[in-house]
């Protein structure tokens, strides 16, 4: 059997699923289902696709993408450690929305969507919490459905790290601190550019003072004008 590291108590990302319940609904939701160990770059969900059982991710980093009319692929959204996926569809028993592709190599459980179900029955906090995010969710793909199509790779990398510190960040003096784990080839990975590309650019924001680059963390220290890089064309790198 696989054994899988789980982070302590209390040291789940802010605005995650398991971050937002009780010591008790996190650890029920923990014994939950079987273990399992994805690859980097492995398809954990595939969209349209008829299955109904639920990721929940212990340890990685995922993002959720959606092919459009013009056959272009579209960025809805990105879940780490501490988040599930896969449950509109244990929820509705609708087709797969969306794909979930895997950025780093990760562990999490897979969990048969009749035992969340119940589990969900079990723990009205963890009702409440996954409406939450799923309405996080939704307000996440309402406004990058179509941002990722036709946008240079900093313009990208920039309207990410602003989702991502609006999302999972940590006030400190000075910023915004997005501990999440994610190296500079997984950061490329979630805006669709190469490792080469993802670390110049972020240099690029560096040296700009824009954000501060730490191992596996990045501090936002001046988020208008990642904002502006973000979403207004009249900021140039």
């Amino acid at each position: 059997m696989t054994v899988i590291p789980t982070p302590r108590a209390g040291s789940w990302p802010a605005g995650t699923f398991l971050e937002m319940l009780p010591p008790a609904a996190q650890a029920a939701l923990l014994e939950l289902g079987v273990p399992r160990a994805f690859r980097r770059g492995e398809v954990m969900l595939r969209e349209s696709e008829d299955s109904d059982h639920v990721v929940l991710l212990v340890r990685a980093v995922v993002k959720a993408t959606v092919t459009l009319d013009n056959g272009r692929v579209a960025l809805l959204g990105v879940k780490v450690g501490g988040d599930v996926v896969g449950e509109m569809a244990a929820l509705s028993g609708e087709p797969r929305s969306a794909t979930v592709t895997v950025c780093g190599d990760s562990h999490a459980r897979v969990i048969p969507a009749a035992r969340f179900r119940d589990y969900l029955n079990r723990y009205p906090e963890a009702n409440l919490a996954l409406t939450r995010m799923i309405m996080q969710t939704l307000r996440w793909a309402d406004k990058r459905r179509t941002d990722f199509t036709g946008y240079p790779a900093y313009v990208r990398l920039a309207r990410v790290l602003d989702e991502l510190a609006d999302g999972y960040g940590r006030p400190v003096p000075g910023g915004v601190t997005v501990d999440l784990g994610l190296t500079q080839r997984e950061l490329g990975a979630l805006v669709g550019a190469e490792e080469d590309t993802a670390r110049k650019e972020l240099r690029s924001l560096r040296d700009r003072g824009v954000i501060r680059m730490g191992y596996r963390t990045i501090t936002v220290v001046d988020r208008a004008v990642l904002s502006s890089i973000a979403y207004d064309w009249s900021e140039t790198r």
